[in-house]
């Protein structure tokens, strides 16, 4: 069966692909939709194995972009999610990358307050970030704290518009194993495990 788009716009699945792919700030807007979609997968991962209690995917302005709940009487995080800076973007050294980046801004600002496009600290408690457009793999993410997050120059109580995230281990030129990229995590259950274990103490 068609699926509702076609028959509200008329056009095939395929066309209405093709619209995206010639355009490339839809492009951008799927892309953010993809990081979206994929971190509810997991999220629905961690539901079913108990792991978090619910969650909630919110598709509002001003408001983050998912709340879970904890089990027990931890109080709900708020969830941020982002993609990586595209593949020509990274922070290099000797000509090779060494991180990635993430824009941790809003789309526009308030024309009285410039500072308004920055993020506040307490806007969310994670951000989320899909390293899919460096890695191919979009179901790949790193995980972070907004307090272990870079803080703008100007404004303190506000986010830094780039962030840098670390390299996915099969990126690394001289890979490791068991090394530590902290404050990030590649495991959302390990971080709540950690926020869970610092709330019990």
């Amino acid at each position: 069966m068609p699926h509702p788009l076609e028959d509200y716009y008329d056009l095939s699945a395929r066309e209405l692909l093709d619209a995206v792919n010639k355009r490339f700030r839809l492009k951008v807007a799927l892309e953010g939709a993809v990081a979206e979609e994929q971190f509810e997968k997991k999220l629905r991962g961690l539901l079913d194995a108990g792991t978090i209690s619910g969650y909630e995917h919110h598709d509002k302005d001003g408001y983050p972009d998912f709340t879970i709940w904890p089990p027990e009487d931890l109080p709900p995080l708020k969830v941020e999610v982002k993609n990586v800076r595209d593949s020509k973007e990274a922070y290099r050294q000797g000509g090779e990358d060494v991180a990635y980046k993430a824009e941790t801004q809003k789309t526009r600002a308030a024309t009285s307050d410039k500072s308004s496009r920055f993020y506040n600290v307490t806007e969310f408690d994670l951000v989320a970030v899909c390293l899919g457009k460096k890695t191919g793999d979009w179901t790949h993410f790193f995980f972070v704290r907004t307090d272990d997050l870079e803080r703008h120059s100007e404004y303190p109580h506000k986010l830094a518009t780039m962030q840098r995230v670390p390299l996915p281990e099969s990126m690394v030129s001289t890979p490791t194993l068991g090394r530590d990229v902290r404050p990030w995590y590649e495991d959302l259950e390990e971080l709540l495990a950690i926020i869970r274990g610092e709330h019990d103490g």
